[in-house]
């Protein structure tokens, strides 16, 4: 996204601009995308859009003029390490108010909710806390990136028949 600022003093104000990218299906129902992915689509460019079937969203964008595949913001999220312990920690104080009345309660059900506002107490629950959020986004992490292979694996099986079917017209 391109923008400039232009005010009525000084002749400078702003101007935000998102390319944005219009085909045809064989249908001959028109789409409409938007988004910075679509940037090199130029008229006369042979392009192709992967799209999400229930929302339409765009998961990746191939210019087969250019040679250049574009990833989607769905195909991009980073799940490292690191990633995750900072998800992690943000996540662990969102959940550090409601977790800690669960936290109590709990206690209170095996008899030792006297001991859940101590300090002793306290960290034992943010070790639990964040140990589970951190094993939770883990597993999450994982799935993601084997939902994420599979999807971009399938993304370029479309491709590649897509430029075969094209060649062989």
């Amino acid at each position: 996204m391109q923008s400039f600022r232009i005010d009525r003093q000084s002749g400078y104000g702003r101007i935000n601009v998102t390319p944005e990218l219009w085909l045809r299906d064989e249908e001959g129902k028109e789409h409409r995308f938007q988004g910075d992915m679509f940037e090199t689509a130029r008229p006369g460019h042979e392009v192709a859009v992967i799209s999400r079937p229930g929302s339409g969203k765009p998961l990746a964008f191939a210019n087969f003029t250019t040679g250049v595949v574009h990833d989607g913001d769905a195909l991009t999220i980073s799940t490292s390490v690191g990633s995750t312990i900072i998800s992690t920690l943000g996540l662990s104080v969102l959940l550090a108010l409601p977790g800690a009345l669960v936290w109590a309660a709990l206690l209170d059900t095996i008899g030792l909710g006297d001991q859940a506002l101590t300090a002793t107490g306290f960290q034992v629950y943010a070790i639990v806390l964040i140990g589970c959020v951190y094993v939770g986004l883990r597993i999450w992490s994982k799935s993601y990136g084997k939902r994420t292979k599979a999807l971009r694996d399938e993304i370029d099986r479309l491709l590649a028949s897509e430029i075969a079917s094209a060649t062989r017209t």
